[in-house]
């Protein structure tokens, strides 16, 4: 059984006030102080305050944002859930 083909997933950020990320899966979960995002490298959790997703595009996987972002995690290797982003959901 051939692997699923991997979306190039790039993470751009400007003065870490925007942010431009690609190979977005799924937004799992956002309020103004968290976006915990599904990409193929595993869930990417943007911490911050006043954080807007500004745009969004599904057809693109991309997702553009604005706020003072503080931290950005990586948590697991894609397709197993962690108990942290389970109880985000």
């Amino acid at each position: 059984m051939p692997d699923k083909a991997l979306l190039d997933h790039t993470l751009f950020m400007e003065n870490r006030s925007k942010m431009t990320v690609t190979g977005v899966l799924q937004v799992v979960a956002y309020d103004e102080f968290h976006i915990i995002l599904k990409t193929d490298c595993g869930r990417l959790i943007i911490q911050g305050r006043n954080l807007v997703a500004g745009e969004i595009s599904s057809s693109q996987n991309t997702l553009k944002l604005t706020g003072d972002i503080q931290t950005v995690v990586y948590k697991g290797g894609g397709e197993k859930d962690s108990l942290f982003s389970r109880v985000f959901r």
